[in-house]
């Protein structure tokens, strides 16, 4: 009987720590800006194949004062570099472009202002200006001290 109490409570204190950052979609976000304008959207630029994205993913943005930070202050998006959809944003139309062995979408391109490296994390107010671009894997106490 005490083992099944004891799983019972480490299941639910596992509960209480799964918290996420709420990642939106580019679309959603803009959305989100217009009724929330205070709110900056902060847009992690990734790729599919870039292992330290997905390092960040892992670690970084797991962390509780990571994703309290984040959740709090930011619109959250997740950004693929490389997807083929066509986005229109802040009224302009961006699509995805065949350049190299695996192509990239415009809108990444104009994000990281033609520097593309991923991870990025570009963060737009809502009068579409760019307040921070950082890049590269990021600690959680070093993301936190760059805004």
């Amino acid at each position: 009987m005490t083992r099944y109490i004891f799983l019972i409570s480490l299941f639910l204190s596992s509960l209480s720590f799964a918290q996420e950052i709420n990642w939106v979609s580019i679309n959603d976000a803009e959305k989100l800006q217009l009724e929330s304008p205070e709110k900056p959207m902060f847009i992690d630029v990734y790729t599919d194949w870039c292992g330290w994205c997905k390092q960040m993913d892992n670690t970084t943005f797991k962390n509780e004062e990571v994703v309290a930070f984040i959740n709090e202050y930011y619109i959250p998006v997740k950004f693929d570099a490389e997807q083929k959809q066509e986005i229109t944003f802040k009224g302009q139309k961006f699509e995805y472009m065949e350049v190299g062995r695996k192509g990239v979408h415009q809108l990444a391109a104009a994000l990281l202002q033609g520097n593309l490296s991923y991870p990025s994390y570009v963060v737009i107010n809502s009068n579409n200006e760019l307040t921070h671009l950082l890049r590269g894997f990021m600690k959680p106490n070093d993301l936190l001290n760059s805004f």
